[in-house]
């Protein structure tokens, strides 16, 4: 069995009782009328002011010009999104937000999105009203348009791992502000799921939400997130956190599969929890169906996909991995996909070239500073670390076993390396990478968040390649879903555990409404 190389994730050891009273934080645990102080990330920078929003964000939008907001606020008045170029507050627009509910009861959720805006200019911004009060202002650029830019990659940031909330926190707050500095004009932030654990407290004042949302580039960069498998537990009712926080553009009905154009590049972003035959035919005719309609003029198109096809981290060989390998590898290569980024395994890894299920072996063993010279149909498969450092998994080689503390060398003279699988790294810190992106090449190199030290650089080069998505069908037009109101509740502090008793007193009426067998 795959094991971990931290802690082990809680849902090792609760009973259904526990996870009943656990899961009571996914509705019940944060007075709505109350916006939260300090989270446990203490001494933690908050995105809160005087005024009642809090856990805010700017998300992507359908394409480079836009910028979907997305907070949460104890006000029940009307609130805005007022923005204007920097120094010219004469010009600012106000945007309303709309109420968005998809269940979470605890805290009252807007979206607004605010498009047409002026490539290269950067955009001052407040969110809230006269009346309810307004956020503290942010900054955010918006891409100066050409094709040569750059994004950040990061992945299971997983506060929450060990209910230890403040470290990770940390860690995350440590690896999005490297990035950032690595990278000040990065266009975006992608992030490949499970930003948070799950199970324990996701939204109260000591919520995983609350220390994810408490890294300032949440409002500075914009981001674009996917579900992971910990943003479905305990149960898929914990999802609503996701959708709640996340405005997705070009959302395929409610699946969370959605698309955003940037510059010279299509982002395809998978919910890759749908692992059943039928979740799987509708990512691969979502990728088909985008990929046409908007990838034809692109010189790149990406897959953001929690779950890693290609790595070491202990699942290669999972029937769920096969299944999705074997059923999206073939469709990406198909319709011309260029790079898949993915997460889930907390280890490095790198595929070779594969067109389907085929790798392109060189001579030559990969190394950082490779040049990979992209023939048509082949896809680039790289699965990132943790970006919050909250556990890692072993090296598991292509005969089953863990090797703790292994290198690549040592598996390569061992023969222990998949034949899919060109390069990988387990130094059990957290990294981040940076994408540049130009017309002819793509570069990631990925770094170490502790000291700097560089995990892998390698370039896609595709200048001899057709164009992606041509002769597919017409993609079907996407849009978020939408709910006309959000709810708040009203509950003291200390009140708290009096609910949870009482609570913890109708297991069985719990069990049926959280869909948990006891």
């Amino acid at each position: 069995m795959r094991s971990a190389s931290s802690a082990s994730p809680v849902s090792s050891v609760l009973s259904a009782a526990t996870v009943l009273v656990l899961a009571l934080v996914l509705g019940a645990e944060a007075p709505a009328d109350a916006a939260p102080g300090s989270s446990s990330s203490s001494s933690s920078p908050s995105d809160t002011s005087s005024g009642p929003v809090f856990r805010a964000a700017t998300q992507v939008g359908p394409d480079a010009s836009s910028v979907n907001f997305s907070w949460r606020t104890s006000f029940s008045g009307p609130e805005v999104v007022r923005i204007y170029p920097d120094g010219s507050p004469e010009r600012a627009i106000e945007v309303p937000g709309r109420e968005v509910d998809f269940g979470a009861i605890a805290y009252r959720s807007r979206f607004a999105e605010v498009t047409g805006l002026e490539p290269g200019v950067a955009y001052s911004y407040q969110i809230g009203s006269e009346a309810g009060g307004w956020s503290a202002p942010e900054t955010v650029t918006i891409d100066d348009g050409d094709d040569h830019w750059r994004f950040v990659a990061v992945t299971d940031a997983q506060i929450g791992v060990g209910a230890r909330i403040s470290e990770q926190a940390r860690t995350w707050r440590e690896t999005a502000a490297r990035a950032a500095e690595q990278a000040p004009d990065a266009s975006l932030f992608v992030s490949l799921g499970d930003q948070v654990e799950g199970w324990g407290d996701l939204i109260g004042t000591l919520g995983q939400y609350n220390a994810y949302f408490s890294a300032p580039q949440l409002r500075r960069y914009r981001f674009a997130a996917i579900e992971g498998n910990h943003e479905t537990y305990p149960s898929s009712l914990a999802t609503r956190h996701f959708k709640e926080h996340w405005d997705l553009p070009n959302e395929q009905g409610d699946t969370s599969n959605y698309f955003f154009e940037q510059n010279n590049a299509l982002f395809i972003a998978l919910n890759s929890n749908r692992k059943d035959d039928a979740g799987l035919a509708e990512q691969a005719q979502f990728v088909r169906e985008a990929a046409s309609a908007h990838g034809s003029d692109k010189d790149w198109v990406i897959v953001l996909n929690h779950f890693a096809f290609h790595s070491h981290g202990g699942r290669y060989t999972d029937e769920d991995i096969v299944r999705m390998r074997e059923t999206l590898s073939p469709v990406f290569s198909e319709v011309g996909v260029d790079l898949v980024l993915n997460g889930h395994d907390h280890m490095y890894n790198r595929s070779h070239l594969m067109n389907g299920l085929s790798p392109r072996v060189p001579n030559a063993p990969a190394a950082p500073g490779d040049v990979l010279e992209k023939e048509d149909g082949e896809v680039l498969y790289l699965t990132f670390n943790t970006a919050g450092g909250g556990k890692y998994y072993d090296f598991e080689g292509n005969d089953g076993k863990e090797y703790p503390g292994m290198t690549l060398e040592q598996a390569r003279e061992a023969g222990l390396n998949q034949p899919t699988i060109a390069l990988w790294n387990q130094d059990y810190t957290p990294d981040y990478s940076v994408v540049e992106v130009d017309g002819d090449a793509l570069n990631v190199r990925s770094y170490n968040t502790f000291d700097g030290s560089l995990v892998d650089d390698v370039t896609l080069s595709h200048s001899a390649v057709d164009a992606p998505g041509d002769g597919q069908p017409e993609a079907p037009t996407g849009g978020s879903s939408e709910a006309a109101a959000g709810i708040g509740i009203a509950a003291a502090v200390i009140g708290a555990i009096g609910i949870v008793a009482a609570l913890v007193g109708n297991l069985p009426q719990l069990a049926e409404r959280f869909g948990i067998t006891l």
